[in-house]
């Protein structure tokens, strides 16, 4: 058996099985008590386990993630021996299976997120299951025999040497499974990383590119392979957002009525008279400091002229599709609010903190480092809230306008 991890406040002390070995881990849950959160299985880098990643179960918990941190074979704490990702990358789809059997877990929204070598074993895990819905690597190895080639370390060729290809190259490399990931997956990595270079990133994206596979790639400028506390808040944005955006939103980390006024703010976030009555009703609202007209093709009658129109008001933007070119109704496309005089509903008008807004329609689904993002449960829009100071300074609107 292998050491039991020291006890952690706020976190359960797990055993999950593996492919015929027994990983410790901790099991982090979301304060409030409701059905179906999503779960997110954490790996580590090489030299670690999963105490190490507590803070990032915590801060996923926090955002209504059930989250599974996960020491991997052959690291303190579990059984086996470390084999670079070989059954490393069947023990995670075997902690998968048992993340998505625990109590109050959503098995059809399930992610994966790891660290150097943790990231390398998501995504050969993601090409062995179908389970995922995203996976999140930080700086992690594609290209095993690239890496070796390239490496100024000994100590990783040496490793490669006698841990990597005793397993075949091919089998560890994710690049050589890209056409086999099952999943969309973000890769963060830092420019300045020697370690693990960039390039590797780089590399991975245009495979999975090649193989019509959904990916992103983000590169911190002055990150090495390790990121400062200040560097791995930088790139959290990209991960909150990329999760919510692949599904794994999760729901239940609002309350009901945060919910329900979520669904009203997105679909309908402001208080003046917009609806799809008839262009006298556009311009009923004040002043249009300029209008500017375009003739679209309409997407389901042929040869029919749809008008898009983009109305300027002094604080307000509203663009609107007119089908057929008729003038007594519209479909919004987008709504964008600048100044206070514009008023929003829940006193979320520009000028009002964070706070506010957080205790209105709680935590956001997607956040950048200038806005956040709220996204209706059904997909009908998207309401985005730019801030400077914690302070509103404008409010967008999308809408699928079809």
């Amino acid at each position: 058996m292998p050491d039991r991890p020291p006890d952690v406040a706020g976190a359960t002390t797990v055993s999950v099985p593996g492919a015929g070995v027994t990983l410790s881990g901790y099991l982090l849950r979301p304060s409030r008590r409701a059905r179906d959160f999503p779960g997110v299985l954490l790996l580590h880098g090489s030299g670690t386990n999963a105490e190490d990643l507590l803070d990032t179960a915590r801060s996923l918990a926090d955002r209504g993630y059930v989250s599974l941190a996960l020491t991997m074979r052959g690291f303190r704490g579990s059984t086996g021996e470390d084999d670079c990702g070989a059954q490393q990358a069947d023990d995670a789809v075997q902690a998968l299976n048992w993340l998505a059997k625990q109590p109050g877990v959503d098995g059809s929204r399930l992610g994966v997120l790891g660290y150097g070598q943790g990231g390398q074993v998501a995504m050969l895990a993601a090409a062995r299951t179908t389970l995922l819905r995203a996976v999140v690597a930080f700086f992690p190895v594609s290209d095993i025999a690239e890496l070796e080639r390239s490496t100024p370390y000994q100590s990783v060729r040496d490793y490669v040497k006698t841990v990597c290809r005793p397993q075949t190259l091919e089998k560890v490399s994710p690049i050589a499974n890209a056409a086999s990931i099952n999943a969309p997956v973000l890769l963060i990595h830092g420019a300045r990383d020697d370690r693990v270079p960039a390039a590797q990133s780089d590399a991975m994206r245009t495979a999975m590119q090649a193989a019509h596979k959904s990916v992103e790639v983000h590169i911190l400028p002055q990150a090495r392979h390790e990121f400062t506390p200040m560097q791995f808040e930088e790139s959290w944005p990209w991960v909150v957002s990329f999760l919510a955006s692949h599904q794994m939103l999760s729901l239940a980390s609002r309350t009901h009525d945060q919910q329900r006024r979520v669904n009203i703010f997105t679909e309908q976030g402001w208080a003046s008279r917009l609806g799809g009555r008839g262009i006298k009703n556009v311009r009923q609202l004040g002043p249009i400091q300029r209008e500017r007209v375009t003739l679209t093709e309409n997407p389901h009658v042929r040869g029919r002229k749809d008008e898009l129109r983009e109305f300027i008001f002094d604080g307000l933007y509203v663009r609107a599709l007119f089908p057929g070119r008729s003038l007594d109704a519209y479909l919004l496309q987008e709504v964008e609010i600048t100044k206070p005089r514009w008023k929003v509903k829940y006193g979320l008008n520009v000028g009002a903190t964070r706070d506010a807004m957080l205790q209105s329609l709680g935590q956001p689904d997607g956040e950048k480092s200038e806005f956040v993002e709220y996204f209706h449960s059904m997909g009908i829009g998207t309401a985005r809230i730019w801030f400077v100071d914690d302070r509103i300074t404008k409010l967008e609107w999308e809408f699928r306008a079809d």
